[in-house]
């Protein structure tokens, strides 16, 4: 998980580069804590998804940095249904 949490870091920081992403944890909100605009927010999800080749099919919440990270372990193991 700590290597997911590196990664979605490099990704924050190519699409808001202003977020300090040093005191980023599973548990930063994804919304509030990160003070993302709908266009931020909309471009870091594409960036995860172009990162690890995943699609996010609006099936699951994802509130926090934890949140995604484990629906990306989720979805590579297969168990998020992938459309």
């Amino acid at each position: 998980m700590k290597d997911i949490l590196n990664e979605l870091k490099v990704i924050l920081n190519t699409v808001a580069p202003e977020v300090k992403c040093d005191a980023l944890s599973e548990n930063t909100a994804l919304r509030g804590d990160l003070g993302l605009d709908s266009l931020q927010l909309t471009l870091f999800a594409v960036g995860v998804e172009d990162n690890y080749d995943i699609r996010f099919t609006g099936d699951h919440v994802i509130n926090t940095i934890g949140d995604l990270a484990e629906y990306i372990i989720n979805y590579r193991k297969g168990l998020v249904e992938q459309r």
